[in-house]
């Protein structure tokens, strides 16, 4: 076990000097409606996204991965967290297919109210999803349903070579 929390801080802390030196930090908004969040979020980067520099959704090409690392401070304890993405309209979310939901493998658990932490992920933009524009709901989820949450915009294009 205290290998595996050695790998997991390698990886973390990998991530973190990444996302310090090529961080494209995006726009984002907390979650509506959600009555158990008990969490601040500092900042949500995603790599590549150009377009962040100019405050406009992040196009993702189908066929290839992109890194979404995001800060967030949980005022609420929990040994572990569930990761949920789906696309979200006012009406419903679709649940983002192949997602792995176990989100203590992309950031430290257990979790410690009030302690600044960074989630780190590794995002496949699969060919079969439909070219749009799509606002993306992050959630981050305890045992005892406290939760993290945001929503990102991207759009999904075709892969074609950016000038």
């Amino acid at each position: 076990m205290k290998c595996v929390q050695t790998v997991v801080s390698v990886v973390l802390l990998l991530a973190l000097c990444l996302h310090a030196t090529s961080a494209e930090v995006v726009n984002f908004k907390k979650c509506p409606g959600e009555a158990s969040e008990k969490c601040t979020i500092h900042e949500v980067s995603i790599t590549p996204c150009p377009e962040a520099e100019e405050g406009r959704a992040c196009t993702v090409y189908r066929g290839t991965n992109v890194s979404i690392v995001f800060d967030f401070t949980p005022e609420f304890a929990a040994n572990e967290l569930t990761a949920d993405v789906a696309w979200t309209k006012p009406s419903f979310d679709l649940p983002f297919v192949g997602m792995d939901t176990a989100a203590c493998k992309h950031t430290s658990c257990p979790v410690t109210s009030g302690n600044r932490q960074t989630y780190a992920y590794n995002l496949p933009i699969k060919k079969t999803y439909p070219p749009q524009h799509y606002d993306v709901k992050w959630k981050l989820t305890s045992e005892n349903n406290d939760s993290c949450c945001f929503i990102v915009q991207i759009n999904i294009t075709k892969k074609t070579k950016r000038t």
